[in-house]
This record gives structure tokens, sequence and C-alpha cells, in this order.
């Protein structure tokens, strides 16, 4: 019989969002030589998921999960670096917002640049923050969460995570 870790459920909803977040690396690369209106549809597409997906995805675990990781630690403030890492993205997303209301019908080359920077930038900051999060603080909880705490946890983490929709 296979038994599945307690923290299956944030895995999977992680799996979910990999390729999103991969689709950043991808828009990155060719925002160089894209038309001006494929680039802003792009970037709309991506700060639609970065804002109604990721963002949300993130403020649901500072709410449940990392309270549950410092519990599970015996350690407050151990998870205060992922803490970080969500105000890095939330900048990053509010800048790459700025960036793609600025680009006109022609973008400049500066700006072309600017923009594959953001989005590279974004890809790896949450790229490193999810195998963060998996290798280390869901191990934890994998050893530690029974599964009908588990189950608790995620129904709560789910339940905040629409409310910032």
């Amino acid at each position: 019989m296979i038994t599945f870790p307690v923290t299956e459920p944030l895995r999977a909803e992680h799996r979910e969002l990999v390729p999103h977040i991969d689709e950043l690396a991808h828009t990155a690369t060719w925002v160089s030589t894209a038309p001006a209106p494929v680039v802003r549809e792009k970037l709309t597409h991506a700060l639609e998921f970065l804002r109604h997906h990721l963002v949300p995805h993130a403020l649901a675990e500072e709410e449940t999960l990392y309270p549950a990781v410092e519990g599970a630690m015996k350690a407050p403030g151990a998870t205060e670096t992922m803490r970080r890492d969500h105000l890095e993205v939330v900048r990053r997303v509010e800048a790459l917002e700025h960036l793609r209301d600025d680009i006109d019908q022609s973008p400049t080359e500066a700006q072309r640049d600017e923009l594959a920077a953001a989005l590279h930038g974004l890809h790896a900051i949450v790229s490193l923050h999810f195998a963060k999060e998996e290798e280390i603080y869901l191990r934890v909880l994998d050893q530690t969460l029974t599964p009908a705490d588990a189950q608790l946890l995620f129904d709560r983490m789910e339940a905040a995570e629409a409310g910032h929709r």
C-alpha cells in the first residue's frame, strides 16, 4: 500500500501552480521580440495569475501554514524568512504592473529588458520559495501532524486563500 505524506494536498496545489510560475520565465524569454499588444496581453495574463492565485496562496500560508510550522518546530519566528519572500514577491508584482502600464504602442528596448528581468526575478524567487517549503517545512509537518490535523489545516488554508481572492 502506498502512503502519501499528510501534506500531499499542499504539494498538489504547488504542482498546479508550477506551470504558471514557469510561464513567467517563458514570457520573459520572448518579451524582447514580441509585438507590443502581445506583450501587454501576456503580462496581463501573468499578473492575473499572480494577483488572483499566487498572492492569495501566499497570504493564506502566512495565516495558517506558517503558524502550524512554527508550532511543530517549537520555534516562533522560524518562518520569517518565508514571509519576507512573500513581501518581495508582492513588491515585484506591483513593479511588474507599473512596467506593463508604462508600455505604449512601441515599448523601448530598455522597457523590454526591465520586463524580462522582472519576470525572471519573480520566477526565481517563487521557484526557490516553493522548494524551501516542500523540502523543509512540509517535511516538518509530515512528521508532526496527524492526517486529521493536516486536513483541518488545509481546510483553513483553503478558506483563507478564498478570502484573499
